[in-house]
């Protein structure tokens, strides 16, 4: 089950005064408090991350209980996979710029508050998702391979309910939402009654 693996901002100022204080490579600068925002929300980037790579984990070894829980697992683990590429991109954009000291380019294009909310639900992935396309293109004008993976992954993601539309279509299949809980409630009086791991446990 992921745990909350976002630090405060708190906690991270104190990581980014540390590495100030004991990286040779920025101890001889004179680093403002303004420009170590650019350390400090580099490990926010890092946090989420984190937290994503947890949450997909969950799912990866997630014992689905029929098709239907099956399809929403492999949903998530697509959703998932495309948040952690855009991140891992703009991580990279990020580290480029801190190590030739433009500072100021990575503190205006992460916007901290707007991705902590976002990326603490995962209700809110549509908008963390848009939120870290915007940060990479501010970081960094040669990101479009990673907007274009993350793109292809939604597209992907679209193609599966449409197939699935159009299966049920030539077999003549009922496509109501009344026969969706109805298959939902015949599967969850087939499952023995007991706890499960469910990654929702991790956002309660």
């Amino acid at each position: 089950m992921a745990e909350k693996t976002i630090r405060s901002h708190r906690a991270r100022v104190k990581q980014a005064n540390d590495t100030l204080k004991n990286n040779p490579r920025y101890s001889k600068e004179r680093i403002s408090i303004i420009d170590r925002e650019a350390f400090v929300e580099f490990y926010l980037l890092e946090d989420i991350v984190k937290l994503y790579n947890d949450r997909l984990r969950d799912e990866q070894t997630y014992v689905s209980q029929g098709r239907l829980d099956e399809k929403g697992r492999k949903k998530n683990i697509e959703k998932f996979s495309a948040i952690i590429a855009v991140f891992n991109a703009a991580i990279g954009a990020a580290r480029s710029a801190i190590n030739s000291g433009d500072y100021k380019k990575v503190w205006k294009a992460i916007h901290e508050g707007a991705l902590m909310a976002a990326a603490n639900s995962v209700k809110r992935l549509p908008e963390l998702k848009n939120l870290a396309i915007e940060m990479l293109r501010d970081l960094s004008d040669d990101m479009l391979v990673a907007v274009e993976v993350s793109r292809q992954l939604d597209e992907d993601i679209d193609d599966v309910d449409a197939h699935e539309l159009n299966v049920r279509k030539v077999k003549d299949l009922p496509m109501t939402a009344e026969y969706i809980e109805e298959v939902i409630r015949t599967a969850e009086a087939a499952i023995p009654d007991r706890k499960r791991t469910s990654i929702l446990d991790s956002n309660t």
